[in-house]
């Protein structure tokens, strides 16, 4: 990982963080105060809090608490939740209700559909932390889930007997395409495997006790072709021809997101966790100036999306420092001072759509413009821009304080179905909720909310000495490599 000012920054400092209004701020350095008494209760799984009564979902608009992200304190003595927050969480774990797979442990990434990648795990995993944490469900019910899931994993076929691949049948754990029809394996994905080992990471923080089967699972996969030269790689696999393709993954913002976790594992992420890799530059929209990776579409073959989930995941999970600091809080200011200039309450980030074509990047800048609604073609759908709901809870809770909080939370507030969970969005242009459920959407929120309560969750494990205790294998010099005319780009 690269150098940072900050190790393992958290909320203390988080607020004057992101207000600082250049990267080369002189910033304060967060030092907690001993207390080895709490970090001995978390290793005995004990950080818990007490089961908390949990109001009932009710059919009017909720909000969360417009309090600030725990303070900066002493391994891992959480924040009490509020009410309203407890209401948000209990919507959002309906998703989960719902969409679980008892006999595989594994989660429906969209509602009733059995299929999920291990992006969609991992969100499940943060759920379920955040489900427990918040007394939603009780321990037991935690580790059933929990030891399913990992045996799964450590059974599942794998692409290529070397990583899970794309996607799986929910209901069965085998192998599917996008179309969730059997399959060989369509290949794997760095950023996906990154995001189910960032839960991974938190669970053996918090419990422990799962950390040996975690850490087991990963144990199964072969590292070689999915890290290395400090970047992240994927494959792809042509459906007619079968033939295989390398791809290195990742854009600014979700590049750094994975390449940070990928660096907590131990390997080398020198360019994809530093925001300052090569590829960074900048726009200008509405006077603030915007990262973005300068990438051509046209040459390495995918676009780059600026969108808020990247930065959002980066700072709840790994925290703010001198390098990203001002990135995060830029991207929340522009989407602000469009809703200044037009006022259209703006929160963007990538999401399932319940309607055609299903899948839409809501973006900040994409393909040469700003606000673009696009496919991963490329193909222009500004007639469904939306307000991302997991996009306004995670700003509201990385800024509380700002006045535009109330404003995201007012627009987000009633885009739920209390027996479903929380809704994608609500479009812009009048055609009502986007009433897609998804255990992306849902995570997330559950997340932000966890975050609320322990601070940045990868930064708060790291700062008590817990997770994961992973060594990466040594490099095997046999593992297969791909031409430079096969390497292509992938853009989460």
């Amino acid at each position: 990982m690269r150098p940072r000012v900050l190790t393992g920054a958290v909320s203390a400092c988080f607020a004057f963080i992101l207000a600082a209004n250049t990267a080369h701020a002189d910033l304060p350095v967060c030092t907690p105060a001993p207390a080895p008494e709490l970090k001995a209760a978390a290793k005995a799984d004990t950080h818990a809090i007490a089961p908390l009564a949990a109001p009932a979902a009710l059919s009017r608009p909720v909000q969360m608490c417009f309090d600030a992200p725990a303070a900066e304190r002493a391994c891992l003595a959480p924040r009490k939740p509020c009410n309203r927050d407890l209401e948000i969480a209990n919507i959002a774990w309906k998703y989960f209700q719902n969409n679980y797979q008892p006999a595989t442990g594994m989660t429906n990434a969209a509602d009733k559909y059995p299929s999920a990648a291990m992006w969609d795990l991992g969100s499940a995993l943060g759920a379920t932390l955040a489900a427990r944490h918040f007394g939603i469900i009780d321990q037991k019910d935690f580790d059933d889930r929990v030891v399913t899931l990992l045996a799964t994993l450590s059974t599942m076929k794998l692409y290529r007997d070397e990583a899970p691949n794309k996607a799986y049948n929910t209901a069965t754990a085998t192998m599917t395409d996008y179309n969730n029809k059997p399959s060989d394996g369509i290949g794997f994905s760095a950023l996906d495997i990154a995001r189910l080992a960032s839960f991974f990471n938190v669970l053996a923080c918090l419990y422990p006790k799962h950390e040996p089967a975690a850490r087991g699972v990963l144990g199964r996969w072969k590292f070689d072709r999915i890290v290395h030269d400090g970047q992240m790689w994927g494959t792809l696999v042509d459906p007619a021809s079968k033939k295989e393709s390398v791809v290195q993954e990742g854009r600014l913002g979700y590049e750094q997101y994975g390449g940070k976790m990928f660096a907590v594992l131990g390997f080398d992420q020198h360019v994809s966790s530093n925001y300052r890799n090569p590829h960074a530059s900048t726009v200008s929209i509405y006077d603030v100036p915007v990262s973005v990776d300068d990438r051509d579409p046209r040459k390495f073959g995918a676009y780059n999306y600026v969108v808020t989930e990247s930065y959002a995941l980066d700072a709840m999970e790994f925290g703010a420092d001198v390098h990203n600091a001002t990135l995060i809080r830029n991207i929340f200011e522009v989407q602000k001072r469009r809703w200044q200039h037009t006022g259209i309450v703006t929160a963007v980030s990538e999401d399932n759509v319940d309607r055609s074509p299903h899948f839409l990047y809501n973006t900040i800048y994409a393909a040469g413009s700003a606000w673009n609604t696009i496919t991963d073609a490329g193909v222009d759908y500004d007639t469904l821009k939306s307000v991302s709901t997991k996009a306004a809870f995670s700003l509201v809770s990385l800024f509380p304080t700002d006045s535009y909080a109330p404003k995201l939370l007012d627009t987000v507030s009633s885009a739920y179905d209390k027996d479903r969970g929380w809704y994608s969005g609500v479009y812009e242009a009048g055609l009502g909720y986007n009433k897609i459920t998804t255990a992306n959407t849902n995570g997330i929120i559950l997340e932000a909310l966890l975050f609320k309560a322990f601070g940045p969750l990868n930064a708060a494990c790291k700062r008590c000495d817990l997770g994961l205790k992973y060594t990466p294998s040594p490099k095997r010099p046999e593992a297969p490599s791909c031409p430079p005319s096969q390497t292509v780009a992938s853009a989460k």
